[in-house]
């Protein structure tokens, strides 16, 4: 509830309030005691939702019901005679403003003024940082507010800034009082200074975490995030967590850029039901002679008017206040697409130094850096992939100007199989089924080979007779190469013949000889039971005669004749299992 006082004593003596530490014990009692001193000196608590709470030193200010009633009504009545300004009306900028790029100085820097833009609607995730006490039209000063970086806006450097509970950012010495009622912009009186999100009378202190904030990134791209979130209007509720339904609600976020210095303010909300509540969203600079901002169209109208002290609502909105360039200029350069050199994981690519011109005359230095590593050469040769080259241009007065250039290498050239001697494989059936064959094909690629596999794979079991297996290499670029070749699986027959031949080459003594090739002659020429019986016999008449037969020879006898018994599958139950494949002849 409000606190009424006299208007005499509106601007009272501001008062550091501390009261906020009673009215979040119950959210802090799930945090973690011990929290964090920050480099600021201000404590630093984590609680159980993941969200960091610091006692800030809110300076609250009152102002009486009355003056804001009396206000309102007096906004409520000059609404109904405002004038629009025209549909033309795209980009504004204040009649006052004095920039003028033509009139820097060569070599002297300087400000310039702003450029407004409409960008994409792209807010960043919630900031994690929410302080506290909270209260209706004060301000958290900016000793407890810290960028992290140095910002420049509207001509000066600022490390901190000032965070006003009804909208605004003030950058520089606080004038104090809360300002709820919306003003324009640009005008002299305060305040100035300011980045205005949704400048009008909110209520934060009846929103949990209305006001969060952090500093994100690696210099030189750190940026400030501050988003007031969920914020309801003036006289919307009396108490935490009681806001009346259908009320307005404000969601907005501004993120400061380190090195561009850019602004974007990001609304996902802003909606004003009292129509009283005028609101103001834009930049003014710290003498209120000059300011920037954007136009809003009336969706009833069609009629377009300034985001200046005026009713509207927003959703969904962003736009972009960013810094006159007035130095260096250089032309972006074009980007590159091509193939890999045969044979190579690299291209030798072509590439020169972007058009450059400065304000002062003269001719800038350009400098660049590879991403794809140090005191690289223009010339060297590019790797597949996209490597990325930073251009910098500077002048006589250290002004720079930098620009992107991407060279992009594509692999088109696919794995290459080894070649082999062997474009057949033959291997001796092991068992009626055949055997199992085992392979291992090897190819190269330029960049690197992801992926190699067979069909059928390695290992597989293949009947007699003859295959054929495909093998497919592939690298990450998506090439593939694909090579076939034949596997044969000798059977019995051809394995009874080649043992045969084997023995007859090897001039044994005639009187052990001519047994054995004729024990295997007959095996050969009999049908798949009597061929057991002759190689049964064979094998018998090789131990009978072994003293005539050399160790190394009698060894292959014996494992040949022994893996063509069990490709036949001799044995006690030979006729059921040659009946069972169907077959008449080994």
């Amino acid at each position: 509830m409000r606190r009424s006082t006299p208007f005499s004593v509106l601007f009272s003596p501001l008062r550091a309030s501390f009261v906020g530490a009673i009215v979040l014990t119950g959210i802090l009692s799930c945090s973690d005691t011990s929290g964090i001193a920050g480099s600021d000196g201000l404590i630093y608590v984590k609680g159980g939702d993941g969200v960091v709470r610091v006692q800030v030193h809110t300076v609250d200010i009152v102002i009486p019901d009355s003056v804001k009633q009396a206000q309102l009504a007096a906004n409520a009545a000059a609404g109904t005679s405002m004038v629009p300004i025209g549909p033309s009306m795209t980009v504004l900028h204040s009649p006052t403003s004095s920039a003028d790029v033509a009139a820097q100085s060569c070599g002297g820097g300087g400000f310039s003024g702003y450029t407004k833009s409409q960008v994409g609607f792209a807010p960043e995730a919630i900031p994690n940082i929410a302080p506290y006490p909270i209260t209706d039209d004060g301000y958290i000063p900016d000793s407890d507010i810290p960028l992290g970086f140095n910002f420049s806006f509207e001509g000066n450097t600022y490390n901190k800034v000032n965070i006003y509970m009804n909208g605004f950012l003030l950058f520089g010495p606080a004038p104090g009082p809360g300002f709820s009622d919306a003003r324009f912009i640009a005008a002299l009186a305060n305040p100035n200074n300011i980045i205005a999100l949704g400048w009008t009378d909110w209520q934060p202190e009846f929103a949990p975490d209305a006001i969060r904030y952090e500093t994100r990134g690696t210099a030189p791209n750190r940026r400030f995030v501050l988003q007031f979130n969920n914020v309801p209007e003036y006289a919307a509720a009396n108490r935490l967590g009681a806001v009346m339904p259908n009320v307005g609600r404000f969601t907005s976020q501004v993120i400061l850029y380190e090195g561009s210095n850019d602004i974007i303010i990001n609304t996902t909300q802003l909606t004003v039901t009292n129509s009283g509540h005028f609101v103001t969203q834009g930049i003014e600079n710290l003498t209120g002679t000059d300011a920037n901002y954007d136009s809003v169209t009336n969706a009833v109208t069609g009629i377009r008017s300034a985001r200046v002290h005026n009713f509207f609502n927003l959703q969904n909105d962003a736009v972009r206040f960013s810094l006159v360039q007035t130095k260096d200029l250089m032309t972006a350069p074009v980007d590159t697409t091509t193939r890999n050199d045969p044979g190579l994981a690299s291209a030798v690519v072509i590439v020169s130094p972007p058009p450059t011109s400065d304000n002062c005359g003269g001719t800038p230095t350009v400098t660049f850096v590879r991403s794809d590593g140090a005191l690289k050469l223009l010339s060297d040769p590019y790797p597949v992939g996209v490597t990325t080259i930073t251009w910098t241009a500077k002048d006589a007065a250290g002004n720079t100007s930098s620009a992107t250039q991407t060279v992009t290498v594509l692999d088109k050239e696919a794995p290459v199989f080894h070649q082999s001697r062997v474009s057949v494989l033959q291997v001796n059936a092991t068992s009626p089924d055949g055997a199992a064959v085992t392979y291992s094909p090897t190819a190269t690629d330029n960049v690197g080979v992801t992926s190699l596999s067979c069909d059928p794979v390695s290992g597989s079991v293949f009947a007699v007779g003859p295959h054929t297996v495909t093998c497919t290499a592939g690298d990450a670029a998506g090439n593939t190469a694909s090579m076939s070749f034949s596997v044969t699986v000798i059977g019995a027959h051809e394995q009874l013949f080649n043992l045969l031949q084997y023995v007859t080459g090897l001039g044994l003594p005639n009187g052990t000889a001519q047994p054995l090739i004729n024990q295997l002659r007959a095996a050969y020429e009999q049908d798949a039971a009597g061929a057991c019986n002759k190689l049964g016999g064979f094998l018998s008449m090789v131990q009978k005669k072994s003293g005539n037969i050399p160790s190394d020879e009698k060894a292959v006898m014996v494992a040949d004749g022994t893996r063509v018994l069990n490709v036949m599958a001799c044995g006690s139950s030979v006729e059921a299992s040659i009946s069972a494949r169907g077959l008449t002849h080994f």
